[in-house]
């Protein structure tokens, strides 16, 4: 079977010269120019996830089910985008954290950005599409809470778990991301028992800025607290979890431009 090489240059890593079945179905060296490497996989109780890393360094993983789809990009500006659409909905749900802006929020023409927004947030994050997302989230993060094994593609997992979150805390949960959290330390703090030995350094590196990460958004929320009324305070602490989700991401990205999205191939 032909194979060819693939280089990408992704975040701060380099995935090298990486050999790539060109037939493979669950990894495809895209012929197209923007495509650098892509991989579809399964992650049992979230469902089939399809990633794609660009040679302008753009990362984007899409989650698809039956009454929602979720895509999550990595700018090479480090800014994330999140859209949320499904069936029957014209105008998806649009998320970007990052940039001037710090948190910009859109259904079509509508858009709202900063963290004062907090009323027109709820309102935007209504919807068939986004309800679904957040209730299979939830069914997701119940099955974790079970304490089922860690896996090599949690990283991936985790990200859409965070977005899930962090939704929520735009439709008026202000601890929802704080839950998230707390079971994603849970779990990492236990090790990656299923993890190839080629794949733990990578998961190492991504636990370790999960870590520090984590570390500055406790800071931030403390921070927060100093503000004088509570809708400041709400403010705030809104715009700490996108700096906290946009860093989880971000050492995501990391962790793909190491891991070359290997654990995500149905069956590691």
């Amino acid at each position: 079977m032909a194979r060819k090489k693939v280089l990408a240059v992704i975040g701060f890593c380099v995935l090298g010269a990486m050999r790539v079945e060109a037939a493979s179905p669950a990894c495809t060296g895209d012929a197209r120019q923007d495509t650098a490497l892509s991989r579809t996989g399964h992650i049992p109780g979230l469902g089939d996830v399809h990633a794609s890393v660009g040679w302008d360094n753009r990362i984007q993983l899409t989650l698809t089910a039956r009454d929602f789809e979720v895509k999550r990009v990595i700018l090479p500006n480090r800014e994330i985008e999140i859209t949320i659409s499904g069936r029957g909905e014209l105008i998806p749900l649009t998320i970007r954290i990052g940039g001037r802006e710090g948190l910009r929020v859109a259904r079509g023409a509508h858009v709202v950005w900063g963290p004062e927004a907090l009323s027109a947030f709820r309102a935007m994050t209504d919807g068939r599409s986004v309800s679904a997302f957040r209730e299979h989230i939830g069914e997701y993060e119940r099955r974790l809470l079970a304490g089922p094994a860690t896996r090599p593609d949690d990283p991936h997992a985790y990200g859409f778990l965070l977005i899930g979150a962090f939704v929520s805390s735009l439709s008026g949960d202000p601890t929802a991301v704080g839950r998230a959290r707390d079971l994603i330390v849970a779990r990492t703090s236990g090790g990656i028992r299923r993890a190839r030995a080629d794949f733990k350094d990578c998961v190492s590196a991504y636990e370790q800025s999960l870590l520090q990460n984590d570390t500055r958004r406790t800071s931030c929320l403390q921070s927060a607290e100093q503000q004088e009324s509570w809708y400041q305070r709400s403010a705030q602490r809104l715009l700490c979890e996108a700096e906290f989700i946009a860093g989880a991401l971000s050492a995501e990205g990391q962790f793909i431009s190491c891991s070359a999205l290997l654990p995500l191939v149905s069956g590691l």
